[in-house]
């Protein structure tokens, strides 16, 4: 099984996370897309909106927690204001 571990982050800490982990075997891929948000972050670059990366990683489930990890401390999850980050299982549609 695949899962799907997805993050919200400070607008250039997506692409530099990929390129750290882009040569790791057990990531199956690693997709950065950009977008705003109006709750997430206190700082704010567009009025009421500020700019964040979308970050996704695909591994397989028996290493998921190991990657969930690696990217919370990467980022400093632990710390307010500095995204969030989750996982979940993807099934494979039934024909």
């Amino acid at each position: 099984m695949i899962t799907e571990i997805g993050a919200f982050m400070h607008k250039g800490e997506g692409m530099q996370l990929m390129n750290e982990l882009r040569d790791d075997d057990e990531i199956l891929g690693i997709y950065v897309e950009a977008g705003r948000t109006e709750d997430l972050f206190a700082f704010r670059e567009f009025g009421s909106a500020s700019e964040n990366d979308i970050f996704t990683i695909l591994v397989e489930a028996r290493q998921a927690d190991k990657i969930f990890d690696l990217i919370c401390s990467k980022i400093g999850f632990d710390r307010p204001q500095r995204g969030m980050v989750f996982q979940m299982p993807l099934h494979k549609q039934p024909k």
